[in-house]
């Protein structure tokens, strides 16, 4: 028998001051091992005890035994902390101890459940099953498996069918998805073939009834309708900003094999998303792909994470390597986490092997990304890279008259639409938030507001097409592009990897300013305005002839690189 003493933990009945034992060792073993790692591998699934089998056994001489419930964990707990929790054992018993682990079983109360209890409905299991699922990040728990909350106890064959193949009865009955995965009904009549994609921009909602395509998704938030609403390839705006990355993006709709994988990047608010998610909805709709996998890199390490704490990876890997495509947004998440780019290089290897879609997005190309393994970096650049350009004045103008006619009871004088179309900048989400106000203010005023009006209300969200460029702006604005420290033009260092770089911003210094070159050189620490000079002179002659800066994979010409730097300064 045993009752609890504190949180995950537990005390053999009769054992005196047994609790306070097991709280000053959960104490030290925090201190040794750091609140966040205690927090991933024993709060959950981990139980300790005094051992105190004997009523014999001296008190001194009593250890800790380590109770888990996944294999996999207490491998790696017994491989990577076994001397913290001996330290806090002798901290807490004050003597050194070896620690005892186990592997926990089903207690027999967990198993003692009568045949007649065991639920005889998929209604029945579900909601046994659901809450168990919701706690554990979505991943549905069949019979059988060990969870951290709940031990199902053998059950008869017809039973065990039941619970296992609940998931395929709830494809037979509706749309399932796990996390953002978007899955698609069997239909009962025969498969069709695949739907062709015309040729331009395909088209969901003219080219396919949605009641045809199998119904919506069902549960919270993963249903394409309701998935990022909106976010369709005919919503997305097209222009010189974004053409390349969106032609890229009809041909994959057209051909999901095609240039796989897909790696988009850019800035904030340029569409990405938008793009992934519309590509999303043609995997589904046109294709017929019963999951498509939809999601952030954060939410696919928070995911590796909880299984290798509590369910352990076969699942996890399971999940993510039988889908029929994988979309993940927000790849500069993946930063320096080993253990999780691990796990995904090879998910993508397994993935690319079998011919699955591969889809990606960061703010930056995938060799521009700082942590990012270089086998992963390599096998995301490995089918087609698009570049996308803060949004253009002519593109940002056909958003703005499209999100009018969505968000305004009242239309827009044609000049206040150009006038706020060259205070805005290259973010789309900018744009909306300027019309969400301007048509709130119409809601108050119950007329057009004027520009003195908007300004009072919105002028923080207002800026100058082409704002102000100072030469701080574009020392970091070079920096940032050719992954540099922020002081590292000053120095008076004269390797290729920092003259270059800074040749291009005196140039740029010269032609987006009004500073002297006696100004810009005291700005980079040069001795005379002559290095400005020649800098300006060299530099185009680089742009002439095409002369790559920078060695390896994050190599480009001169133009190039003048192109990036201008397009962060329009966007900063």
């Amino acid at each position: 028998m045993k009752e609890d003493c504190a949180t995950g933990m537990s005390t053999s009945q009769g054992c005196t001051d047994d609790m306070a034992v097991v709280e000053s060792f959960t104490e030290a073993l925090k201190q040794r091992i750091g609140v966040d790692r205690f927090r991933m591998w024993f709060v959950q699934g981990v139980t300790f005890a005094i051992d105190c089998s004997s009523p014999d056994v001296d008190s001194t001489k009593r250890g800790i035994v380590v109770q888990v419930r996944s294999a996999f964990a207490l491998d790696r707990i017994r491989k990577n902390y076994l001397r913290e929790l001996r330290g806090a054992a002798l901290a807490a018993l004050g003597s050194s101890l070896d620690v005892r682990f186990v592997l926990e079983t089903p207690s027999a109360t967990q198993t003692t459940l009568l045949l007649e209890d065991v639920p005889t409905s998929i209604e029945a299991v579900s909601a046994i099953v659901s809450p168990i699922a919701q706690e554990i990040g979505g991943q549905l728990m069949t019979a059988g498996e060990p969870t951290t909350s709940l031990a199902i106890p053998p059950t008869p064959k017809a039973n065990k069918d039941r619970v296992e193949g609940t998931s395929n009865r709830s494809r037979r009955s509706g749309a399932r998805s796990i996390g953002n995965v978007i899955s698609e009904p069997t239909p009962t009549r025969r498969r069709a073939k695949p739907t062709q994609v015309p040729n331009g921009s395909p088209s969901v909602a003219s080219s396919m009834d949605p009641a045809s395509s199998g119904g919506a998704a069902a549960g919270a938030s993963v249903s394409p309708k309701d998935l990022k609403s909106g976010m369709t390839m005919p919503e997305f705006i097209t222009g010189s900003c974004n053409q390349l990355a969106h032609a890229a993006a009809t041909m994959v709709c057209q051909a999901p094999g095609t240039a796989s994988p897909l790696f988009l990047f850019g800035s904030t608010g340029v569409g990405k998303t938008h793009l992934l998610y519309a590509i999303a909805e043609q995997f589904r709709r046109y294709h017929r792909m019963r999951t498509v996998m939809v999601l952030t890199a954060e939410q696919f390490t928070n995911d590796f994470i909880t299984s290798v704490s509590a369910t352990g990876l076969p699942a996890f890997r399971r999940r993510y390597r039988e889908v029929d495509a994988l979309l993940v947004d927000d790849v500069q998440f993946l930063e320096s986490k080993r253990a999780t780019l691990r796990e995904m290089l090879f998910t993508v290897e397994t993935l690319a092997a079998a011919g699955r879609p591969l889809i990606f997005t960061a703010n930056q190309s995938p060799s521009e990304i700082s942590g990012l393994s270089r086998e992963l970096a390599g096998r995301m650049a490995g089918g087609l890279v698009c570049p996308m350009q803060p949004l253009d004045t002519n593109t940002r103008k056909q958003l703005l008259l499209r999100l009018i006619n969505k968000s305004c009871p009242l239309a827009w004088p044609e000049e206040t639409v150009n006038e706020i179309n060259t205070m805005l900048g290259g973010d789309a989400r900018m744009s909306s938030g300027v019309v969400n106000l301007v048509g709130m203010l119409q809601r108050m005023y119950q007329r057009m507001p004027t520009m003195s009006e908007i300004r009072q209300f919105g002028g923080e969200m207002l800026r100058s097409q082409t704002p102000t460029v100072t030469l701080a702006a574009i020392e970091r604005a070079v920096c940032e592009t050719f992954g540099l420290q922020q002081t590292s033009l000053r120095e008076s260092k004269q390797t290729r990897s920092i003259t270059e770089p800074r040749m291009l911003a005196m140039y740029l210094s010269r032609q987006l300013t009004s500073a002297a070159f006696n100004e810009i050189s005291r700005h980079y620490n040069q001795k005379s305005h002559t290095s400005a000079i020649l800098a300006a002179k060299k530099v185009e002659q680089w742009i002439e002839t095409g002369k790559p800066l920078g060695r390896g994979p994050s190599a480009m010409s001169a133009r190039q690189a003048l192109d990036r730097i201008e397009s962060i300064l329009r966007a900063s």
